[in-house]
């Protein structure tokens, strides 16, 4: 399978190039980035021949399937051209800026034939996953869902849950399902969001709570599910903790001697494989484009429980590269 991989920034340096270039039957046929220093940066890393300032240059080579890593503000674009050329897509979060463009693309991947999917990576976590087949038939009475960061830098409620929180309010779904959104709490200071609290209502009864401090002393994830007499508690992505009453069982990935890759315990292999197995299968992924609707809408429903108004005006992060649509 030939595949091209449309931006060269910490990411794809991180997670996805290690994982891809190593792929039995992947073929990376070129990799496409705003500047030249990028491309030249991670060629000489991962030995490639072609790489190209030029996006169209990597279409017309005609990839059976594309990676788009770039910059958030371009998700939008760069998935509709692609899908419009025939190609299946991979689109780390968030798919677009808001809802409706999510929309758009799914309807169009649609009509396309096309496999389209988001990266959202925790539910491909090997603890995360666990938590949800443990949790598997009972009823959720309580799920508390979290991510601390050490450092503010967004400048609204918005952007925050859009590219910061969005794993935190997906896995919110992923447990829970559909879920209401009853009201929100945000604090702002020196014109940044330092910490939000949004609480949901889940179906059948109970309550979800999405947190973030962007002052915490670290970063950190974490999900508690309470519920029947039982307790499940991941510390991302190194410990699961089952409490029953009087039984306490631990699960981890954080030990001497360990085997299983990083990658693997944060969910990017198995987010791949999934892709990958679509594309064969011409089966719908986990995360296609109108599960991540889904996520996009209850992000702004969040939002305006805090009483603000979601952004939904265009991006124009698009005009910073060559236009080829």
């Amino acid at each position: 399978m030939k595949i091209a991989i449309f931006g060269a920034g910490g990411i794809t340096r991180r997670a996805y190039l290690p994982i891809l270039s190593a792929w039995p039957g992947i073929e990376i046929i070129g990799i496409y980035s705003r500047t030249q220093a990028s491309i030249d940066k991670v060629r000489a890393e991962f030995h490639f021949d072609n790489g190209t300032t030029n996006p169209r240059e990597l279409v017309e080579m005609k990839p059976d399937a594309a990676f788009v890593l770039t910059n958030d503000q371009t998700h939008f674009q760069f998935v509709k051209t692609l899908l419009k050329a025939g190609i299946d897509v991979f689109v780390e979060k968030p798919m677009a800026q808001n809802s409706k463009e999510v929309q758009i693309l799914a309807q169009l991947a649609m009509k396309e034939n096309k496999i389209l999917m988001v990266g959202f990576n925790r539910r491909f976590a090997l603890l995360y996953k666990k938590a949800k087949e443990l949790f598997k038939g009972r009823k959720i009475q309580l799920a508390i869902i979290q991510k601390n960061r050490a450092k503010a830098t967004h400048t609204n409620l918005y952007n925050n849950y859009l590219d910061d929180t969005i794993h935190q309010i997906d896995l919110m779904r992923f447990y829970c399902g559909n879920v209401v959104p009853l009201k929100t709490f945000y604090e702002q200071q020196g014109g940044k969001i330092v910490g939000a609290v949004s609480i949901c209502g889940l179906c059948g009864g109970g309550v979800g709570v999405i947190m973030t401090s962007l002052e915490a002393g670290s970063w950190q994830e974490s999900v508690t599910l309470h519920g029947e007499n039982c307790t499940v508690e991941v510390a991302a992505f190194e410990k699961l903790t089952i409490k029953s009453q009087d039984h306490e069982q631990v699960f981890g990935t954080n030990r001497p001697g360990k085997w299983i890759p990083d990658m693997q315990e944060r969910g990017f292999y198995g987010e791949i494989e999934h892709f990958f197995d679509c594309i064969i299968s011409r089966q719908q992924p986990m995360t296609n484009a109108f599960d991540a609707m889904q996520t996009h809408q209850l992000i702004e429903k969040l939002v305006e429980a805090a009483g603000l108004k979601p952004n939904e005006s265009p991006t124009n992060g698009w005009d910073n590269i060559p236009r080829w649509d």
